[in-house]
C-alpha cells in the first residue's frame, strides 16, 4: 500500500494540466503533494529498515558464498575499488581505514561499510576479514603485504607490489611462505582492447611482432605529497606498459 501511495503521490507532483496557466492553488497542492510523497516515503522506509547494497541483495537471491574484504586506503584508488566491490555479488568490505579517519568514515558511509579506522592493522587484523585491498601509497604496500601474510589473510595490492626489488621479493616470498594468495591490480590483462590484441598475436593474424609501442596518460597529476613515496613515474606509472610488454610479447 505504501508503494501505491509514493506511485500515486509521485504522479500528482508531476501532473500538469496545458490548458490552464499555473495558479498560486495547484502550486500549493503541488507542494503539498511533494510533502505528503516524502512523509509516506519515510514511513516506508523506516518499516522496511536500511536499504541493503546491491552486492548483498545479488548475494542473497543467488546464495552465493560471500568473501569478506578489508580495504586500507580511501583515497583515489581506494574509493576506486570501494566502488567496484558495491557491485560484486560475491565480496562484501566489512571495514576501511585511512590515516585521515574522516575519509575512512565517508568512505564507509557512501559504500555501507559497517565498520572504519585510522589504523591499517585494524583491517588486517579484524576477524571477519578474509582477504585485504591495499590501495595505500607505494611506499607502504611491502610492509602492509608482510603484516597480510603473517595474519593468513589474501591480498589484492595495487601497483607495485614495492619501490624497489629487494623488497619486492621480500613481500613474495612472505606470501609464498604463508601460503596466501597475492594478487597486483594490473588490470589491463583484462581490458578486452589488450585481449583482442593479444589474441590477434597468438593467433600469427598481425605476422610477427616487431615492435610494440604504448603509451600511458593519466587525466592529471598525483598530488605532490603522493609523487614523494610513490616510486616515480616509472614504478607508479609506466609498469603498466611494461606488463603490458610482457603480456602481448613475453
Amino acid at each position: 500500500r505504501s508503494c501505491q501511495q509514493i506511485n500515486h503521490l509521485k504522479d500528482l507532483c508531476k501532473r500538469r494540466d496545458s490548458s490552464y496557466p499555473p495558479s498560486p492553488t495547484s502550486d500549493t497542492m503541488r507542494v503539498l503533494a511533494l510533502a505528503l510523497l516524502l512523509q509516506a516515503a519515510s514511513a516506508f522506509v523506516s518499516k522496511r529498515g536500511p536499504i541493503m547494497p546491491r552486492r548483498a541483495v545479488q548475494a542473497r537471491a543467488a546464495k552465493i558464498d560471500m568473501l569478506n574484504v578489508g580495504v586500507i586506503g580511501c583515497g583515489r584508488i581506494g574509493l576506486v575499488h570501494l566502488e567496484a566491490l558495491a557491485s560484486c555479488a560475491s565480496a562484501t568490505p566489512v571495514i576501511v581505514s585511512n590515516p585521515t579517519v574522516s575519509k575512512a568514515e565517508a568512505a564507509a558511509k557512501k559504500f555501507f561499510v559497517p565498520n572504519f579506522t585510522g589504523d591499517d592493522m585494524e583491517v588486517i587484523n579484524h576477524p571477519d576479514v578474509e582477504a585485504v585491498w591495499i590501495c595505500s601509497p607505494s611506499q607502504f604496500h611491502a610492509d602492509q603485504i608482510k603484516a597480510c601474510a603473517a595474519a593468513g589473510k589474501h591480498i589484492f595490492c595495487e601497483k607495485p607490489i614495492a619501490t624497489d626489488l629487494p623488497e619486492t621479493i621480500e613481500a613474495i616470498n612472505a606470501c609464498n611462505a604463508a601460503g596466501v594468495k597475492l594478487f597486483t591490480a594490473l588490470q589491463r590483462r583484462f581490458d578486452p582492447n589488450f585481449a583482442r590484441v593479444k589474441q590477434s598475436i597468438t593467433e600469427g593474424e598481425i605476422g610477427d611482432v616487431i615492435t610494440v609501442k604504448l603509451c600511458s596518460r593519466d587525466p592529471s597529476p598525483p598530488p605532490t605529497e603522493y609523487v614523494k613515496g610513490g616510486g616515480g613515474i616509472f614504478k607508479d606509472m609506466a609498469v603498466h606498459d611494461l606488463d603490458m610488454a610482457r603480456f602481448l610479447v613475453g
